[in-house]
């Protein structure tokens, strides 16, 4: 093995993958996968040696790590006690709401973090919260949000709920990071008073990674054209910022030491003001290799750079592989950086249809992780990173040049005339779902897995980049024959799906193109759950949108979240409130019926039945929670099982001969 560092990160990344994902037979068939690919590639003696060496620390450093890191905190899930520390993170929410991480001492346990949901309470970060009885729980994951491994990658275990009283004491003991805040704050406001609220929150999320005020129809877009990546501060903004400061340092001549550290100082303070996303670290840290490699006139390479990179953020953390945007990240690098340039390394095309190339490799890089954690991506996203990512860097420049310089010139006026013509693009891309590949099926990720699996085999076993391309065709083509055959049978299914979060719900029913929402709660989340599940099954229009509860507030949530999306007739349960010239009361009781199905909605219950078999949602008495029953359910599944909690977010489908499957979201 020439390249031992590739090896040591590949083998070390798959050690905490098996400590941390891969149980029983899977994990042994993966395994020896693993092992018969290695021989393939013909490592053996010293080099097998060193993997297997990597891989075992890996894989023990996870276990112990999580036997006495994670275990040990996570048991205090359901205690009430009290709990103090100084505050280490700041999320902000609309309402005057604020999300807290705390670190501080749990029962004699050092550097614990937690968070803490609630009121503003004007604190700032290295003050000391105090939170007095609270109850602690653990962070879960749920259909659309992924609180567990979001937190668990930033080695966060616990919540503090309902505590009995909560104050601040003032230590003013971080100074540099609370004027960074305050700062940032600044310049987001500065860029919404003059570029408009769309288009400055556009450029502020480009710069650091800030989605607060974002809209969810702006954010829809981004995900169908394909370039939602550049909201995410990564290695496109580390390595852009990079290149620019490096380029004025050179016209400076200041020598080579200077230029890196001032470098590495003002990237610091930037991924600072982001609040430190991995994939950031990722991107400076192959940025110093990069730039190290100069500073003693030695040659770079960016796969091991990229090697690492990986390795260093992985010993540092080992639940670093918890985290989607790491592993996205990584693979991302690794598409444009590594795969791409040997892929069209003999092209003499064009420098723009080689570019080209190199983001549909990218893209096929990326796409398995893609459908895995979003259930969708964008089948034109090669195209449009090729048209609209030179007009974003371009408007990422202008930003951070406004950011360095304090705002002296005014520039903001070029950003917002780059990005009008990109959200206009956008939002035609999302009008057309025809570009839009959606995870219809259970299985869909997996077998995209297996299918990428393939490929890596017939590369490793042939190294010809022919064979290569031909493979990564047909697994493309295989897995959109396998979307389009599941879509199919998704269509023409008779399904009732239950979304929400904990005791709030609704339900949707879908059957042959036709699709009916009922807001049974009126929880404010439950569209961004509807929208989610509409996503991933390619619906596009909802034929009547009916709202049990707090009718104004849903009805705006609904605009807002399924928007590019189309809604046919709203109703409402009762006679109080009316707005839009497609809401209409509906009295006491409405009633669906046609193709086999009848559908009744009666003070907050709904029964449906297809073909004479029934299932029905009604209130249970327990907290507002639902009780789901039916023909076919041999017992009723109540849907808060568990306070803030329960059995939400699953799929009943039922035939016409009486039978049903049960499937979770």
């Amino acid at each position: 093995m020439k390249r031992k560092m590739i090896g040591a990160a590949a083998a070390y990344l798959a050690g905490l993958f098996f400590a941390s994902f891969f149980t029983g037979i899977i994990s042994a068939v993966i395994f020896l996968f693993l092992v018969i690919l290695i021989l393939a590639g013909g490592i053996r003696g010293k080099d097998l040696v060193m993997l297997l060496v990597f891989f075992t620390a890996a894989f023990t450093v996870s276990k112990v790590y999580r036997h006495y890191g994670y275990d040990r905190i996570a048991s205090y899930s359901g205690r009430t006690a009290d709990f103090s520390g100084r505050i280490v993170g700041i999320e902000s929410y609309a309402g005057d709401f604020a999300m807290y991480t705390i670190e501080g001492e749990l029962d004699g346990i050092e550097d614990v973090r937690i968070t803490y949901f609630g009121s503003t309470l004007n604190a700032g970060y290295g003050d000391i919260l105090n939170l007095k009885g609270c109850k602690f729980s653990m962070h879960k994951n749920d259909y659309v949000f992924r609180n567990k491994d979001i937190f668990m990658s930033e080695n966060i275990f616990l919540s503090a709920d309902y505590p009995e009283s909560v104050s601040v004491e003032k230590t003013h003991s971080n100074k540099l990071k609370n004027a960074l805040m305050d700062y940032r704050e600044d310049i987001m406001s500065r860029f919404r008073s003059s570029m408009g609220g769309k288009t400055g929150n556009f450029l502020g999320a480009m710069i650091f990674g800030e989605k607060r005020g974002f809209d969810p129809d702006m954010r829809t877009s981004l995900s169908m054209s394909g370039i939602g990546h550049v909201m995410a501060v990564s290695g496109l903004h580390i390595s852009i910022i990079a290149v620019m400061l490096m380029t004025i340092f050179s016209r400076l001549r200041l020598g080579r030491l200077i230029p890196f550290i001032l470098m590495n100082f003002l990237l610091v303070l930037f991924i600072t003001m982001a609040e430190w996303p991995v994939s950031a670290v990722r991107a400076l840290i192959m940025a110093d290799f990069v730039y190290s490699a100069k500073l003693f006139r030695r040659q770079s390479d960016t796969l091991n750079s990229l090697a690492g990179a990986v390795l260093a953020i992985c010993i540092a953390n080992p639940f670093a592989v918890y985290s989607s945007g790491f592993l996205m990240s990584v693979t991302a690098a690794f598409g444009v950086g590594v795969f791409g340039p040997y892929m069209t390394r003999n092209f003499t095309g064009s420098s723009i249809v080689r570019s080209f190339l190199i983001m549909v490799c990218t893209s096929l890089c990326i796409f398995p992780l893609t459908v895995k954690y979003f259930g969708e991506t964008s089948l034109i996203s090669p195209v449009t990173n090729l048209i609209l990512l030179p007009l974003c860097s371009a408007a990422l420049i202008i930003g951070v040049f406004y950011v360095m310089t304090g705002g002296i010139l005014p520039v903001l006026e070029i950003a917002e005339y780059l990005l009008h013509p990109v959200i206009d693009i956008m939002n035609f891309i999302s009008e057309s779902r025809i570009v839009y590949f959606c995870c219809c099926g259970e299985n869909t990720a997996e077998i995209i897995f297996a299918l990428a699996a393939a490929v890596v085999v017939i590369h490793v076993l042939y190294n010809n980049r022919a064979f290569t391309a031909l493979a990564m065709a047909a697994a493309f083509c295989s897995a959109m024959i396998f979307t389009a055959v599941t879509g199919k049978k998704t269509y023409d299914s008779f399904r009732i799906a239950f979304l929400g979060k904990g005791k709030n719900t609704a339900a949707v029913v879908s059957y042959k193109g036709v699709t009916k929402i009922f807001d049974l709660s009126g929880y404010y989340n439950s569209p961004v759950y509807v929208r989610k599940y509409f996503s991933e099954n390619g619906l596009s229009y909802a034929d009547i949108i009916f709202l049990f509860e707090n009718e104004p507030s849903q009805y705006a949530a609904y605009i807002s979240e399924l928007a590019p999306l189309n809604a046919g007739k709203w109703y409402n349960y009762d006679d109080l409130y009316a707005a839009g010239e497609n809401l209409i009361s509906a009295g006491e009781e409405i009633c669906f019926s046609g193709d086999g199905m009848e559908i009744l909605c009666r003070s907050n219950a709904l029964s449906v039945k297809f073909y004479g078999t029934e299932i029905t949602i009604e209130p249970s008495g327990n907290r507002g929670a639902f009780v789901v029953s039916g023909d076919v359910l041999t017992q009723g599944i109540l849907i808060d099982k568990e306070e803030n909690s329960g059995l939400n977010n699953f799929e009943i489908t039922l035939s016409g001969d009486g039978g049903y499957e049960f499937r979770r979201l």
